[in-house]
């Protein structure tokens, strides 16, 4: 795909630039800047970079919000492409999503490039707007789609494989080593041994709590657990009061029955005899001769009587404590079953109870050590992963260093026309090297490095040289990209004497393989060199300048 023209029209229909692109050779995007010193006002404000980034809209770029400001929005590039040897008419509006025209068919972004078999991860190894970091991104670090970009255009096609299982293993294992320190975190920095401990540890404890469990379990299930009701245990309470109640008065009357039954006895023993009474008799005449004058038998009679009658109340009291005490050992007894009913019921649902909160802390035990014991396996797990991994690592960069090694005559092609255009643009003593190698097997490192050194050049601007060639080398080596497009700063802090030595390279490299190319530049970046100014603007698609910048006004 190639642009042979582009036109760029206003709101109101006005073509503002109609730019003509050669299909074969350079085509230049010239600044002829006549104040460099005041860059800000003039080298930022011509519209080169812009430009380019219009032709990257017509070879089916994202549209970027940044560089197309609100003040573009509305502006119609209008372009001759050509494709397969046939010209197409392409239509895209600025600010405008709906998507871009061929002809008067309107496709989606992803149409029109599946339409033109646009690329664009290719694409943007030719299409630089921007200096590069290094010498195939711009990125600092390139990336997997950089490599494999690069090795494809240059034609390394067998080697794309291994190196893509490489970047997937070591991102696998750089996930793995990831989740792994977030496993190993969660008890500190054990190393493998301690953790194989460890799990060994937590398996027998976990064992033993499954066991504990299992028991705990079975006597729950053993256990009748009665209907309690809410008023059990007052319930208890009262009747147990009671209990003790009359337990007590059934103790006193016991006792009393006893000494009862202690003074019938005694009092049957000690009964007083007529001399004992004749005595008292006698003593009593003696002492109160006066108040007593009965005879022995009248006192005699009346102590019978007395005796007689204190009896038999003494008998008929203990016969009503009798029974009393057996009525009271009847509710005794029925009490007493009440209460130990009472007392089973509440005892059997707290061992209920205790059970349920045993089992409910075996369980939490468990689970706590089942977690732990799941973390600890999953690091072993993980260990054991990365090991296997590794080993497949190794077989993948040794396959890649094998298809590396298929292709040393080609990269040794590549060596050649390097060193030569390194002699061709240095006129001291230059040389150079270049190598596509595989390093050795490294779990982070990437695998593949564009090895790339000029010996000679000790000025700021060698890094610069060293990317434009890699550009140089693609454009003439690929054949997916008919074009290659360059923006002027991938040109600064060069010497305008390489500049001049290097467009004179990439020309002869486009018309040698019908190479379409695009190289905005500065006046001011070809130095004092006449020859060379005078062959780009001969050469020139537009030429833009302080006075007269790309769409009119300051954007």
């Amino acid at each position: 795909m190639k642009i042979l023209n582009l036109k760029i029209i206003d709101p109101l229909g006005n073509v503002i630039r109609d730019i003509d692109f050669k299909k074969t050779g350079v085509s230049f995007v010239y600044g002829d800047i006549q104040e460099p010193q005041n860059k800000k006002a003039t080298i930022n404000s011509l519209g080169k970079t812009l430009l380019l980034k219009l032709l990257d809209y017509i070879l089916g770029a994202n549209e970027d919000s940044q560089i197309v400001k609100e003040d573009l929005h509305g502006y119609v590039l209008r372009a001759i492409v050509l494709f397969n040897s046939q010209e197409y008419v392409v239509t895209r509006i600025l600010g405008d999503n709906k998507g871009i025209m061929i002809g008067n068919t309107m496709y989606t972004l992803t149409d029109y490039r599946t339409f033109f078999g646009i690329k664009r991860a290719l694409y943007s190894k030719q299409i630089l707007l921007a200096k590069k970091y290094t010498e195939i991104s711009m990125r600092k670090n390139a990336d997997k789609g950089d490599v494999v970009s690069c090795l494809k255009l240059l034609g390394l096609l067998d080697m794309i494989d291994d190196v893509e299982k490489i970047y997937a293993s070591q991102d696998r294992i750089k996930d793995l080593k990831t989740q792994r320190k977030e496993l190993i975190s969660f008890y500190g920095n054990w190393d493998e041994t301690e953790i194989v401990k460890e799990i060994y540890y937590i398996d027998k404890e976990v064992s033993r709590l499954q066991n504990e469990i299992q028991r705990v379990s079975e006597k729950i299930k053993d256990i009748e657990v009665a209907g309690i009701q809410q008023n059990v245990v007052e319930e208890y309470a009262e009747k147990g009061k009671k209990l003790k109640a009359l337990k007590r008065e059934y103790e006193a009357k016991r006792l009393e029955c006893e000494r009862l039954i202690e003074f019938i006895e005694s009092s049957q023993k000690n009964d007083i005899t007529s001399e004992h009474l004749l005595l008292i008799f006698e003593k009593v005449k003696q002492e109160i001769p006066e108040m007593v004058k009965r005879n022995l038998a009248e006192v005699e009679e009346f102590h019978r009587k007395v005796y007689e009658e204190r009896k038999l109340f003494l008998g008929e009291r203990k016969e009503t404590l009798v029974k009393e005490m057996e009525s009271l050992r009847g509710k005794l007894d029925e009490l007493s079953k009440k209460v130990d009913a009472l007392g089973k019921v509440i005892a059997t649902n707290e061992v209920y109870q205790e059970s349920i909160e045993l089992y409910g802390k075996y369980n939490s035990d468990l689970q706590e050590l089942t977690f732990k014991q799941g973390k600890l396996s999953q690091v072993k797990e993980t260990n054991d992963i990365i090991t296997s991994e590794s080993d497949n690592l190794t077989e993948c960069f040794g396959k890649a260093n094998l298809s590396r090694k298929a292709y040393d005559t080609l990269v040794s092609e590549y060596r050649d026309f390097i060193y030569g255009l390194i002699q061709d643009i240095y006129d001291e003593e230059v040389d150079s090297y270049f190598d596509i190698e595989v390093g050795k097997k490294h779990l982070t490192q990437r695998p593949v490095k564009f090895e790339f050194s000029i010996k000679g050049d000790t000025g700021e601007g060698v890094g610069e040289v060293k990317k434009i060639l890699m550009d140089y080398l693609i454009c003439k080596y690929n054949s997916e990209i008919e074009f290659l497009l360059q923006d002027s700063a991938c040109y600064n802090g060069i010497d305008p004497r390489q500049i001049v030595g290097m467009l004179t390279a990439i020309s002869e490299i486009a018309v040698e393989t019908d190479k379409q190319v695009i190289i905005a530049l500065n006046k001011y970046q070809l130095g004092g060199y006449d020859e060379c100014i005078d062959y780009v603007v001969k050469n020139h698609a537009i030429i833009l300048s302080e006075k007269d910048n790309l769409l009119g006004f300051d954007f």
